[in-house]
């Protein structure tokens, strides 16, 4: 399980990553530094703002795209709870009793979930190298599986929320 879970989040990472190089094109913040003066101050003080923007997205370790992938494997232990929840709710006809402290209770889940499934003792930093050294044909594979695990659980999430609405 923890393999799996890393593996996901790890191709969580590279389509955060990918997406920001896709959106830096329409970025209104990368063109302003291509305004000659702005260019000029930055080079002045031996700054680049692009190759520090990638760095800030591309590291691993604390990079952005690293944090919104951890969020993201947060929110689909969330959908996983919340669908098990309401999945219940429907077949027993609970009702649609999810009051906040679900809610907390799932947050604080996913949370200690993803805590020790991934960062502690930063496991998916093994799981990065174990990925680079894989055949093309290996990480095409993965990544496949780890976008339908992610697409499975957010219809999970969604669709059982929708059954237990329309089973009351």
């Amino acid at each position: 399980m923890e393999r799996i879970w890393n593996i996901i989040y790890i191709f969580v990472y590279r389509l955060d990553y990918k997406l920001h190089l896709l959106f830096n094109y329409i970025n209104p913040f990368r063109w302003i530094y291509f305004i000659p003066v702005v260019k000029r101050f930055y080079v002045k003080r031996g700054i680049d703002i692009l190759k520090e923007g990638e760095k800030a997205f591309k590291n691993p370790d604390f990079g952005l795209s690293s944090m919104r992938a951890g969020g993201f494997m947060g929110i689909l232990i969330f959908l996983i709870c919340l669908g098990v929840t309401s999945l219940f709710s429907g077949i027993f006809e609970l009702g649609p009793y999810l009051k906040l402290y679900h809610f907390i209770i799932f947050s604080i889940i996913g949370i200690l979930a993803n805590q020790i499934l991934l960062f502690r003792k930063k496991k998916y930093l093994k799981y990065f190298k174990e990925i680079e050294s894989m055949p093309k044909e290996m990480k095409e594979k993965w990544a496949w599986i780890s976008f339908l695990v992610v697409l499975v659980i957010l219809f999970f999430g969604i669709g059982s929320f929708i059954f237990m609405l329309n089973r009351l």
